[in-house]
């Protein structure tokens, strides 16, 4: 008695312990749920300040401010640069060139895509005329950009297009290369405009003879180098065949630009203006999209407020992003971006599907095979003219006595009643098959009938010589027995 009160005590307390439990654990997970978490402030690259692109993400981080989002933007050379950094951990997002590979960026991954950046060509307006631009530049000042920025990689790749060499310890080279960034540009162009006349003119002769500047349209740099020192906007040759050449290494280990992620575009005639309007016509170039990635240990919670901002409001208006389902990447998808495209999926669409799916090929399979046999199993009991042939051939042979049979029987009245109704079992399988369309031919039909009828008719005759015969052998039968 003792033991079981005992025992029931102990069991009390047990679950006493256990409903508090539960219970600590649920106010816990409430809390978790109620109580919002601090974000994370995220720091952010797009190149150097002055630019477009430079511009267009401090609106983002404006905008992702409102979504309680913090975010500092820190300058940085271009789209290698913010690509090693990210790799190294000094950034967590970034704003760069679709294209541009680095090794080992398997860490990297896409949130979006926003510009189209277009190559701008800018040569002087003396050198401007009817000579190819090849040729306009050989031997000329031609600035390549920024080491480590986006332009640099492309103006390499451009120059070696047109088999034009840059200096080295075996040859001057074909062109002069200058290695201006855009921030030194847009101080020279300001200081140019700023200048009285007897001071413009060494200045404009001290810049490059040509410039390859990426840039969004219309490029704030590209319109005060074209009102301070009188450049012209042209085309880039061969613009399709440059992109058509993609057959680039992309597990080299040093930063190459993967030429199928370039898009081919156009910069509208008159885009810029000093006194007058430059180009005069459309120029077919190189377009660069720009991706806003991120590193993949980024957390969902940062991510979310990120995509809202890219996607909704207002900078989603202006900027018109671009989900990265929609283009070629050269990098995965962050999971939180994926998780936010498909905010709007039904939970069970994607199993139903694949069950679905695999359903209906097992069926498929299933029913495929069911048929196969089916038709072999149904060829192998339709009956060929030639059945019809031989069954009549053998029905002749019993009347006539030729093929004996324990089964057939002796009397010729007997004997007659049973071919009868083996015929008339033929013409009625005859029948069905041509109803079925087993058995096809006017006249094929028309022989087998006319045996069948021939048939019947000497049947009776037949049946007589075909009892005598058998009689007969019968008793040759017992004769040879007997004498034995």
């Amino acid at each position: 008695m003792i033991k079981s009160i005992r025992r029931c005590l102990t069991v009390r307390a047990l679950f006493r312990l256990g409903s508090a439990g539960l219970g600590v654990l649920s106010l816990v997970l409430l809390a978790r749920l109620l109580v919002a978490r601090e974000l994370p402030t995220l720091r952010m690259s797009a190149g150097p300040a002055g630019t477009r692109r430079h511009t267009v993400t401090t609106y983002l981080c404006e905008q992702a401010a409102q979504n309680k989002l913090v975010i500092n933007l820190l300058p940085s050379a271009g789209s290698e640069a913010c690509l090693h950094l990210l790799k190294a951990g000094q950034l967590d997002a970034a704003v760069i060139s679709s294209g541009v590979k680095v090794p080992d960026d398997d860490d990297i991954v896409v949130l979006g895509a926003t510009q189209l950046e277009a190559v701008h060509f800018l040569i002087r307006g003396n050198m401007a005329g009817d000579r190819p631009l090849i040729e306009n530049i050989r031997g000329k000042r031609v600035n390549v950009g920024e080491r480590g920025s986006t332009e640099w990689l492309l103006a390499r790749e451009f120059l070696n297009f047109a088999r034009l060499k840059a200096p080295s310890a075996t040859g001057p080279g074909d062109v002069i290369p200058t290695e201006l960034g855009k921030a030194e540009l847009l101080e020279r162009a300001q200081f140019i405009l700023k200048a009285d006349t007897t001071k413009r003119d060494a200045l404009v002769a001290e810049m490059p003879d040509c410039l390859i500047m990426l840039a969004s349209m219309p490029s704030t740099v590209v319109q005060l180098l074209v009102e301070a020192a009188d450049y012209r906007v042209v085309p880039l040759p061969a613009t399709r065949a440059f992109l058509l050449d993609n057959l680039q290494d992309s597990h080299a280990r040093t930063t190459v630009i993967e030429r199928e992620f370039l898009e081919p575009t156009t910069i509208p005639a008159r885009c810029y203006f000093a006194q007058s309007s430059y180009p005069e016509a459309d120029c077919e170039t190189v377009g660069v999209r720009l991706l806003v990635v991120a590193r993949r240990d980024v957390p969902a919670r940062a991510v979310r407020p990120l995509m809202e901002t890219l996607f909704e409001g207002e900078f989603a208006r202006r900027i018109l992003p671009r989900s990265p389902r929609e283009l070629a990447t050269p990098f995965a998808i962050h999971p939180a971006a994926e998780a936010y495209f498909d905010r709007d999926k039904p939970l069970a669409i994607g199993p139903v599907v694949e069950w679905a799916s695999k359903g209906l090929s097992f069926f498929g399979a299933f029913s495929a095979g069911a048929l196969s046999f089916y038709g072999l199993l149904r060829r192998k009991k339709i009956r060929k003219p030639a059945d019809y042939f031989a069954a009549i051939r053998h029905i002749e042979q019993i009347a006539r006595g030729a093929s004996l049979d324990a089964a057939v029987p002796s009397q010729p009245s007997e004997l007659a009643i049973y071919l009868q109704d083996r015929l008339l079992g033929l013409r009625r399988d005859l029948i069905e098959d041509i109803c079925d369309g087993r058995i096809k031919g006017d006249q094929v039909i028309a022989n087998i009938l006319s045996l069948i009828n021939d048939t019947r008719r000497n049947t009776p005759m037949l049946s007589g010589q075909a009892v005598d015969l058998r009689a007969r052998l019968l008793r040759d039968d017992m004769a040879t027995k007997h004498a034995a």
